[in-house]
């Protein structure tokens, strides 16, 4: 009869085989399947990183196109460009809302709301005056710059999009003294007026 000292001398070894086998399919199995969460993982932040560039394009397009529309309208007609380019701008506004981050839908409710402003001032026809539309279309443009930086720096680009206080598109080109004096003169001669500035 073998010995109980035989006995383990026998069976460690295919025990010791037996869960040196166990391990190392359960690291193996450990590293499969955290190697697979963490692809799926990058997938889906690229998936929703392209998503979130097609919904932002379609966001700033409809607002321009929507702040083009309010200043080109006027104070006594309601027309249809107005209405049209206000109920797109707001359907877009509203999916940005469900797949932003905070800082972006913070910068677009902003933008929004000031938007809303000049509509609601334009169907009231324009109790507030020419220049507090002004101003506040000067706001929606900032807004716009607000947005996109903070939609940059969500999709993890560098630097913004936002050009100096005082920029001039001419420097370099010999007009760059000219472009300034006829800024100056332009708002000489209207200092209250709509400025059509959709391309900033």
């Amino acid at each position: 009869m073998p010995s109980f000292a035989g006995l383990i001398a026998t069976v460690s070894p295919a025990v010791y085989g037996l869960a040196g086998s166990l391990i190392g399919a359960f690291a193996a199995g450990s590293a499969s399947y955290l190697v697979a969460r963490q692809a799926r993982k990058a997938a889906e932040r690229a998936w929703v990183r392209d998503n979130r560039r097609e919904i932002y394009d379609r966001f700033l397009t409809s607002a321009q196109r929507l702040l083009i529309a309010l200043e080109q309208a006027h104070p006594d007609e309601h027309t249809d460009d107005v209405e049209t380019a206000y109920v797109g701008f707001f359907e877009a506004y509203g999916v940005v809302q469900t797949v932003a981050e905070r800082p972006v839908v913070e910068a677009a409710r902003a933008y929004a709301y000031r938007l809303k402003e000049l509509r609601e001032e334009l169907d009231s026809e324009n109790p507030s005056g020419d220049e507090y539309f002004v101003r506040v279309a000067r706001c929606v443009r900032l807004s716009r710059h607000d947005t996109i930086d903070a939609m940059r720096a969500e999709l993890g680009l560098l630097g913004d999009a936002r050009p100096p206080e005082r920029y001039n598109p001419f420097v370099g080109t010999g007009l760059e003294e000219k472009y300034v004096a006829a800024v100056a003169r332009r708002s000489a001669a209207a200092p209250v007026h709509r400025e059509r500035e959709s391309l900033s």
